[in-house]
C-alpha cells in the first residue's frame, strides 16, 4: 500500500513539473534559467517511479504464485535497483542471448539476483570504475535450462571460502557488516524454483555466479 502511495505522489509530481514547464515556456518572458532544474526533478521523479515499480514486484506477498518470466526483464529491473551500489565501483555489462521464459516467483527471483549483484558490487573497491566490470548474460545451456551469470571483476575467493559460501551464517565481510544469510538462502530459494546455483571463482580473477 505505501508503495502505491509513493507511486501516485511521483505521478502528480511529474504531472505538476510538467504544467510548470509548460507555463513557463509559455509566458511572455520566460525564465530559462529555471527550466534546467525543472528537468533535474522530473529526471529525479521518473527514477523514483521506476524504482518503486520494481520494489513493487518485490514485495508481493502471494510468494507461492508462479507465472512465465523472460528473466532479461526480471535482471533489468534489479540492475535498476542496485544502480547506486554499482556507479561508483564498475560499469555494469549485459550480454542477453535468446532464451525460453521460466516459470517462477518472480518476486524470489529478483531477491536472488539483488542479492548476487550488491555482493558483486560490494567486493569491489570503488574508485576505478573503467577498469572494473560486472556483467550480467544470459544464455541455453545444453540441457535446455535457460542459464544466468552474474560475473565480477572483484578480488576473488579462495577454493576454501567457495566450500563454504552456502554455509548459513558464514560471512567474509567484516563483524557487523554481513549476517551470512544471504547466499543460504540465495541457494534455498533457487532450488525451490527447481533450479541449482553454483559459484566460480579465482582469486585476483574475480567471482562468477
Amino acid at each position: 500500500v505505501a508503495l502505491y502511495f509513493i507511486e501516485v505522489a511521483v505521478m502528480a509530481l511529474l504531472t505538476n513539473v510538467g504544467l510548470v514547464e509548460q507555463r513557463l515556456r509559455d509566458s511572455a518572458c520566460p525564465d530559462l534559467d529555471l527550466l534546467e532544474p525543472l528537468r533535474d526533478i522530473e529526471l529525479a521523479a521518473t527514477r523514483i517511479r521506476t524504482i518503486v515499480r520494481d520494489l513493487r514486484v518485490f514485495s508481493r506477498t502471494e510468494e507461492d504464485t508462479k507465472t512465465l518470466v523472460d528473466v532479461r526483464r526480471t535482471l533489468d529491473g534489479v540492475a535498476r535497483m542496485a544502480a547506486g551500489e554499482i556507479l561508483h565501483c564498475a560499469q555494469l555489462e549485459k550480454d542477453y542471448g535468446e532464451v525460453a521464459c521460466v516459470e517462477v516467483n518472480e518476486s524470489r527471483l529478483s531477491q536472488v539476483f539483488l542479492n548476487l549483484l550488491v555482493n558483486a558490487a560490494q567486493a569491489i573497491a570503488p574508485g576505478n570504475v573503467a577498469a572494473n566490470s560486472i556483467r550480467l548474460t544470459t544464455r541455453m545451456g545444453f540441457d535446455g535450462r535457460v542459464v544466468i551469470d552474474i560475473r565480477d571483476t572483484g578480488p576473488g575467493m579462495s577454493e576454501d571460502t567457495c566450500r563454504r559460501l552456502f554455509t548459513p551464517f558464514f560471512t567474509t565481510k567484516p563483524v557487523g557488516s554481513g549476517t551470512g544469510l544471504g547466499l543460504a538462502i540465495c541457494q534455498r530459494i533457487v532450488e525451490s524454483l527447481g533450479g541449482t546455483i553454483v559459484v566460480e571463482s579465482e582469486l585476483g580473477k574475480g567471482t562468477c555466479f
